[in-house]
């Protein structure tokens, strides 16, 4: 799981094209490619066609669109890290029957088969002469604990603790799984969204690249940079498939669905989520009260004081009741002095009822680890300290982060009205032949920079409210 963990952290860094800017590419790259392998994706497809060409087809059936809430739902339910963290839990929780012995019988039994000499008085002889016989002997013990002093209930305690931190560290998963979905999805939202842009400037300059080659006349080099930034627009749109691929394949994971299903999001529309922003102490409160990582770190308290209570109890001995039965049988023995049940090795019925006090006592090993679990449950009790501190940094960095991208979505929202006034009056410019074609160039790259930069920020701000929510311990149902 830790490297799946990273391929989605490497997913979604990269989702988030490079700077707009222009830079050289392979003019007809794509064209040039599709023509030498017909099966290959050419420019056009969009990233589900791609992926379909590349990987194969998925199931005929039709296509599972879903929201975010629908990932995150089927996240809960079919991510591998959780139904792991299920089984952990199961595991945890069939311990209890076993910590809890009072009063339940415990059964011992055991059978042997042996041969053995048949003049006793002469056994060594007997035995390697062949003159033997063969030797059964059952024998069956009954016993029931009655009282270990609190023992069992303590070790009880301590094995229901370990099945509630169990479930904590599955809620933990929750909040991370849930918040790594929602990254995925506003990053392909993200991605939509660029390449939309981006294609629909392909087709501007792709249009007039073939009305400058029809029409003929006017400067070559002009018609050049033209092409260069169409070949450079090609190149940004596959980089953006590519990403958008990756990433539909990472949420596939991340919402355990089956890799034949054919899946795509609900929307194409990256949008800022509505979000009640409050007051960094409400924020502050609630995850104090709320974050699982302290719930935990306090339920390891109290098992460190349980398992410092069953320290000093494994001093007092167990008492229990209990019996046996024995019976030995070996035919044709002969030379036995003994022939009571009681003392005749080889034939004999025995049974007994007894009352047993057993205890084990090494003071200085008992007092030595005693020693250690107060050491350890005063260390548990400056963490949680630290710990309480390190959730209110988290939760103020969070609380910024969300500032930050809210006051930079803003801005870029009032650059991109700008930067499409400045597009729109260069094109009239340069209709009229009153601006060149660098002019035309240099006012769609800003363009194409400040939504970018807008749909970039969106991801952001929509990330940075998923943030704060994991940070405050919002686990979804």
């Amino acid at each position: 799981m830790v490297f799946l963990r990273k391929k989605i952290v490497f997913i979604l860094l990269f989702l988030l094209l490079p700077r707009w800017g222009v830079s050289g590419g392979e003019s007809g790259f794509a064209t040039r490619l599709q023509t030498k392998h017909p099966a290959l994706p050419v420019r056009g497809d969009d990233a589900a066609t791609k992926a379909v060409k590349l990987f194969g087809p998925r199931s005929p059936n039709g296509m599972l669109r879903l929201s975010l809430d629908e990932c995150i739902q089927r996240a809960l339910t079919g991510n591998p890290e959780l139904k792991a963290a299920d089984f952990s839990i199961n595991m945890a929780a069939a311990k209890i029957g076993e910590a809890d012995k009072i009063g339940y019988p415990l059964f011992e039994y055991e059978y042997n088969l042996a041969p053995v000499p048949k003049d006793v008085t002469n056994a060594v002889n007997s035995f390697f002469s062949g003159d033997i016989t063969p030797f059964n002997r059952f024998k069956i013990g009954l016993g029931v604990p009655l009282n270990t002093f609190g023992k069992v209930k303590v070790g009880k305690q301590l094995v229901e603790a370990g099945v509630e931190a169990e479930r904590g560290k599955k809620e933990v998963s929750k909040a991370d799984i849930a918040y790594k979905v929602k990254q995925l999805y506003y990053g392909i939202l993200l991605a939509r969204e660029v390449s939309h842009l981006l294609n629909s400037a392909h087709e501007g300059v792709e249009g007039e690249v073939h009305k400058r080659e029809t029409e003929g006349g006017g400067d070559p080099t002009e018609l050049l940079k033209l092409k260069i930034f169409e070949a450079d627009l090609e190149k940004k749109i596959e980089e953006g498939d590519k990403k958008e691929i990756l990433a539909r394949e990472a949420l596939r994971v991340q919402a355990g669905i089956d890799p034949n299903v054919r899946f795509d999001l609900a929307t194409d529309k990256l949008r800022p989520v509505s979000a009640k922003v409050g007051d960094y102490e409400q924020y502050r409160k609630e995850a104090l009260d709320k974050r699982v990582e302290l719930h935990l770190l306090e339920l390891g308290y109290h098992a460190k004081e349980m398992q410092l209570t069953l320290e000093k109890r494994l001093m007092t001995p167990n008492v229990a009741v209990g019996g046996f039965f024995e019976i030995g049988r070996a035919s044709g023995v002969t030379g036995v002095t003994s022939t009571d049940d009681f003392t005749n090795p080889f034939n004999f019925t025995r049974a007994g009822l007894g009352l047993q006090i057993k205890g084990d006592l090494d003071i200085r090993k008992s007092l030595s680890k005693i020693h250690q679990d107060r050491s350890e449950l005063y260390k548990i009790e400056v963490q949680k300290g630290y710990a309480e501190s390190g959730v209110e940094l988290e939760v103020k960095e969070a609380f910024l982060d969300l500032q930050k991208t809210k006051q930079d979505m803003d801005r870029a929202e009032e650059a991109g009205k700008l930067s499409r006034q400045l597009l729109f009056l260069t094109q009239s410019s340069f209709d009229i032949g009153l601006a060149e074609s660098k002019d035309l160039i240099d006012a769609l790259s800003s363009f194409l920079q400040t939504r970018g930069q807008y749909f970039e920020a969106v991801f952001y701000y929509n990330t940075a409210v998923a943030k704060l929510d994991q940070k405050v311990g919002r686990v979804p149902e």
